[in-house]
This record gives structure tokens, sequence and C-alpha cells, in this order.
């Protein structure tokens, strides 16, 4: 075990990101030093500033403003509230139920809350825990408190601002650089010459798409796939492969075409492409605006493509399937436009659900819901983040019940908080996450704790304490989101260290390592015991939502092939925009869920109705197919869609599969077995609707696997 560490604390140094590290400890540093010229406490405005750098995460000023401003207030109110309340243990226990469940379930409003509400309630827990609690104290440490968040804030916004994304952007760059190149070489592929700087092209963008995707795995930034930088640029990446096979299609088509179209086709992708790459390089003056719905680049490129596609059009050569390639690459430049304007601004375009799975209302998206409308939705047993708020209240407020009833020699303990804030960090809203994360925990913050009390016995000095305070604070962000154990095990020493009742106390750092054990125990035990969330029970509810999804995207495309008019340009990309492309996103926004749901299922232990390992094996193998063949589905359908012929048969058959696909979903959400046709219906003459109905019959089967999987065996 110790080879393992030793092996993963050299693989975390070298991918440490050393410039957040030393941020983190100029700012811890500087809010220390002024109050010791002061003669001021250090540990609140070091504290201060040490939360305020954790949250930055980098990204747009506007999005890395609201999640200070929001640690700024609700920590500044933590400390506030945790002081007074700390005056007796009754009021302390009531005070932290209602804190905890109130921020906790604040955040299913907005992602600031989101980001920011475990470390404002860790405030609030080390006020509880921090004596005097009197009105006087409470009042200069959250002067204090505040002052450290101002300045590190300040460095964080002005004068070191933090873009952990800036080495995954100028790779995605790269990548559209040289398919820029392709495009320019596209014209001239039919000689030798030209056809061998066209596949030197082509190779080096197989290389830099991987350079890309691993730049972006890589990106220190803890919760990556959940940031709205890191899943746009990943949708960047991916929408260049797209791009590519789009090319190379338009190659082939415009390679047999004798009007030799590949001039004009050229110029209109190169046009729509050249903005990309510089945006990515450095941020836009107008914050990615002209890449809006309504810019000048996003309506050029919807502007300009039906001249190119009237001049492509004349009697003898309809050049149908060219036309239908450039539409689909149309779709790709809007969402690449979407994305980068995402990446700026830090704002997402979001279609409601309900709107894409209601004919009617295909045409004309709800808008998002505001945030008491979302607060409103959760207000429910029913809500996991409501369960998951009321159990980690109730377990925070009984750990400060515990850790107020312990006396040593008859005395309290000072600085008792670390019950509390151990069940904070590691409870997770399921049970797989907690019990992984238990693990790293209490591994760290233990060999954390003991190596504080052997620095606690060397430090003579308020100087010393700076300067180790300020190494710890360099060491736990710059590997933050690295490894979650690693930075446990730095967290735990910056912490007691900064908030040390007195200097050489190593007894504080060994209560410490009982306390973190403790608080870890009581985290898994609610897990398992108070409501307990099992992700892999979510799974078929999930599956049945991409199963819904994709029926609705089979509906939308006979819908689509009604509404369009094939003659005119501008009707057919309306209704592509307003019937298809809600529809796709829904089917990708489903399966990207499910497919995160699965990630957690995989690290749950056996579950309660799963009697057998081979069964719970059994119900992630299905899932992990379930969820390939939906992509794959959802892929075929978009094809379909774009070259599809909408004769008679062919939509009686797409509404018999969108069918088949609703009865999938609802035995899915009722955990019943789907009924599966006894004998394969005739395979449809065209060859992607046959595709189509094999990957239908593929879900079908595979949900009977999930099923009896989920179905408690009953002894004969």
């Amino acid at each position: 075990m110790a080879i393992v560490r030793i092996t993963g604390l050299r693989s975390a140094l070298a991918k440490m990101q050393v410039r957040r590290g030393l941020r983190a400890a100029l700012a811890v540093g500087v809010a220390m030093f002024a109050c010791y010229l002061l003669h001021k406490p250090m540990g609140w405005a070091s504290l201060g500033a040490f939360q305020v750098i954790m949250v930055d995460n980098g990204g747009p000023y506007r999005s890395r403003l609201a999640n200070i401003l929001t640690i700024l207030i609700g920590g500044s109110l933590g400390v506030f509230l945790g002081l007074l309340a700390g005056v007796n243990l009754p009021t302390a226990v009531i005070a932290t139920l209602f804190f905890c469940f109130a921020f906790t379930l604040a955040r299913v409003m907005s992602q600031p809350f989101a980001s920011s509400s475990v470390t404002v309630i860790v405030s609030f827990i080390v006020a509880i825990g921090t004596p005097p609690h009197t009105l006087a104290y409470a009042n200069e440490s959250t002067l204090y408190f505040a002052l450290g968040g101002l300045w590190a804030a300040s460095l964080s916004l002005i004068l070191w601002p933090a873009d952990p994304f800036r080495p995954a952007r100028l790779a995605v760059a790269n990548v559209y650089a040289t398919l820029a190149d392709l495009i320019r070489l596209l014209p001239s592929t039919t000689g030798p010459e030209s056809r061998s700087a066209f596949n030197e092209s082509l190779a080096q963008f197989r290389l830099r798409t991987e350079i890309a995707q691993q730049a972006i795995a890589a990106t220190p930034a803890r919760m990556t796939s959940r940031t709205i930088r890191a899943r746009n640029l990943t949708v960047l990446t991916e929408n260049a492969d797209l791009l590519l096979a789009r090319l190379l299609r338009i190659a082939e088509l415009g390679a047999h075409d004798p009007r030799n179209p590949l001039p004009e086709i050229a110029g209109w992708l190169t046009a729509s492409l050249e903005p990309i790459e510089p945006a990515l390089r450095q941020r836009p003056r107008d914050r990615g605006a002209a890449f809006a719905p309504t810019g000048f680049l996003y309506t050029n490129i919807q502007r300009t493509l039906p001249r190119l596609e009237a001049a492509l059009v004349t009697p003898d050569q309809p050049s149908t399937h060219l036309i239908a390639a450039l539409r689909d690459t149309l779709l790709n430049f809007e969402t690449n436009y979407e994305a980068i304007r995402a990446i700026w601004t830090g704002i997402e375009p979001r279609r409601s659900p309900i709107a894409i799975l209601d004919a009617p209302a295909l045409t004309n998206p709800n808008p998002p819901l505001l945030w008491f409308d979302a607060l409103r939705a959760n207000l429910s047993l029913r809500s996991i983040m409501f369960r998951h708020a009321l159990r980690l209240a109730i377990i925070v407020a009984f750990d400060v019940l515990i850790a107020g009833l312990i006396r040593i020699h008859h005395q309290p303990i000072t600085h008792s908080y670390w019950i509390a804030m151990t069940s904070l960090i590691v409870l997770q809203p399921y049970t797989g996450e907690t019990v992984r994360r238990s693990g790293e925990r209490v591994l760290g913050t233990v060999a954390g704790a003991a190596f504080a009390s052997l620095l606690a016995v060397f430090i003579h000095s308020e100087v010393t304490l700076l300067l180790t305070v300020s190494i710890g604070a360099f060491f736990t962000l710059a590997l933050y989101a690295v490894d979650y154990a690693w930075f446990c095990f730095f967290l735990t020493p910056t912490i007691v260290l900064m908030v040390l009742p007195h200097l050489r106390d190593w007894h504080f750092a060994a209560v410490r390592m009982g306390m973190t054990c403790f608080g870890a125990l009581t985290a898994v035990l609610a897990m398992l015991f108070l409501w307990p969330e099992f992700e892999s029970l979510q799974l078929p509810r999930l599956l049945a939502r991409c199963a819904a999804a994709n029926a609705a995207y089979l509906r939308a495309m006979i819908a689509f092939w009604h509404t369009a008019n094939p003659s005119d340009s501008h009707s057919r990309m309306q209704a592509e925009r307003t019937i298809l492309a809600p529809a796709r996103r829904l089917c990708g926004l489903a399966v990207n869920q499910a497919e995160e749901t699965l990630d957690h299922a995989l690290l749950e232990p056996n579950l309660p109705l799963i009697a057998t390992r081979d069964r719970a094996a059994s119900l992630n193998r299905a899932a992990l197919t379930f969820t390939t063949f939906l992509r794959r589905l959802t892929q075929t359908i978009t094809t379909v869609a774009a070259i599809g012929t909408p004769t008679p048969s062919a939509v009686e058959k797409i509404t018999q599969l969108a069918a088949r696909l609703d009865a999938v979903s609802q035995a899915l959400e009722a955990h019943t077995l789907p009924a599966v046709p006894a004998t394969a219906n005739p395979s449809p003459p065209d060859e992607q609707l046959a595709r189509i109905e094999r990957q239908v019959s593929v879900l079908e089967r595979t949900a009977v696997e999930l099923s009896t999987a989920l179905t408690p065996t009953t002894p004969a």
C-alpha cells in the first residue's frame, strides 16, 4: 500500500498545477502576514482567503465573480451565525440543522450555490467550534474573514487571474487550424501531389485530436465533465471529428459532380470555420456576441448557405445528397458557435425537455426554469437533493451534538468541529460516491493529521507558522483536482495549523485523527441507512428517459418531413433548427446523464435489491450496452432525417419503431419485462431504416436483461 501511495504521489506531483498553488500560497501568506504586522489574529483572514481561492476554478469572469461573491457573502454569514449559535449546545445543534439544510438545498437554484455550498457550511462549522461565542468576537472575526476573502478575490480576478483550461483551449484551436488546412486543400484533391498533402494534414488532424482530448482530460479542475468550459471544449473536439466526416463525404460527392462545385463549397466552409480558431486562442473583444444566434457570424452562415444550394441545384443535377451533407455541416457549425459563446460567457443554450417531448411545442421551446421554480420543484421527499439536504443536516447536527458532549479530563474540546466537517465533506448524494470519497478522505486526513502533529512540535513562532501554512496552501491547491487523497493530506495540516489554538499544540492534531474517523463512519452509515440513494436503482428510470427521447426524435423526424419544404432551403433549415435540433439535443443530454450515473454505479457496493454480484454485473453490463446502442440509434436517426425519403411505408415503419421504444421506456419505468416481438418484422427495404430496426431490437433485448437483473427472485 505504501509503495502504491508513493507512486501515486509521484504521479500527482508530475500533474499538479504549480501556478494555482503559487496563487493560493500568495493569497494565504499575504493575508496572514498583514495580520501579523497589525498584531491581529491570522486564522479568520487566512481562512477567508483560502476558501475564495478554492472556489475559483477559472472560466468566464461572470461565473467566477458569482462563485466568489457567493462564498464571500455566504461564508461571512456562516462565520457570524456560527459564532453566535455556538454559545450553547442546544442552539448550536438547532442552528446547524437549519443552516446545513438551507445551503445544501440551495444547490438546486444556481451554479454558484452548487459550487460553494459545502465551503459556506465549512465556515459555519468552524465558527460553531471556535470560542469565544460573543457578539464582539463574531463581528471582528466576520470582518477579518471578509477582508481576507476580498484580498484573495482581487488577486484571483485582477492581479493573477486563473485559466486552467488554456492548454485545452489551445489544443482544440490547433485541431481547428488543421481542419481549416484540410478545407483549403479540398478543391485540389484530384491530383496526386495535392492528395498527398491532404493525407498529411489528415494524419496531423488525427494526432492533434488525440492531443486535445488528452489535454481536456488532464485539465486540473475538479469535476471537469460538469464545468461549462470542459463540456463545450469536448463538444468542439467531437464536432471537429464530425466535420471531418462531413468534409470527406462532401469531397467524395463533389469529385463525382461534373460541375466541380468544390471551390465554392470550400469557400463557404472556410468562411464558416475561420472565426473558431482565433476565438479559442484568445477571448473575443465582444465576449462571443458574434457567435450568438442573433450575432452576425451565426446569421451569416445561415444566410449564405441557401445561395450556395441554389447554385448547386439544376434540373439535370439536383445534388440531393451533397446539399444534405452541407445542411448537416451547418448544424455542426451552429453547435460550434454556441459552444464558443458558452466558453466565454458561461451561459449555455437550454431547452425544456417538455417542449421536445410534446409535439405541438416543438416549434416553441419553453424558457429555462427560474431559480424559484427549481427550488419549488425540489421541496419534496421525492427529490434526491431534498433527501440529501435533510440527511446531511441531520448527520452534521448529530456530529455537533456528539462533539459538544465529548470531554477530555472533564474539559470540553477546543475547536471540536472536525467530526462535523468530515461528515460534511464525505457525504455525497449517492452511496457509491460517499463510500469512495470516505476512503480517500480518511486515508488522506488521518495521514495529514499525523503529519500536522509532527509539524506542530517544531513551530515556535508566528513567522514559522505563516510559512508552513503558505506551503500547505500551495500543495493543497496544486493537487486539488489531481488526487483527492493527497489533496486531503495537504489540506489537513493547512487547516489544522491555520486555526491552531496554541503554538506547539500537537494534541490538537491527535484529537482530530479520532474525530475524522468518527465523522467518516457516521457519513457512511447515514448513506447506507438514512434514505440510501443507489445510482444503480436510478439507471432504469434514466434509460427509460433515453428510450423515450429517441422515440420523440423519431416522431420529430416525421414532423420535420411534413413541415419542411424540400424546394425551400430556408424553410428546411428553419425546420431543422426548431424540430430536429432540440430533439437531438435531448437525446444527447439524456444519454450523458445515464452514462454519468452508470459511472457512479460501478463504484457502489452490492445493492439490496440485487442479491448477487453476478446480477449486479449483469445490470451494469446491460446498462452499458443500452447506452452504447442508444448513441448509435441517435446517429442513425440523424442520418435518416437528412437523406431519407418520406414515403408512406417509411413513415409507418418509423411510427411503429417509436411505439416500440415507448414500450421499452414504460417497461423500464415499471421494472417489468418489455414486450419483444416473437418473430422479427420484415426488414424495410431502406438500409438505414433496417439499421434503426436492428438497433431497436437490441434495445428491447437489453431491456429484458435490465428488468431481469432488477426483479427480486422468489424462492420456489
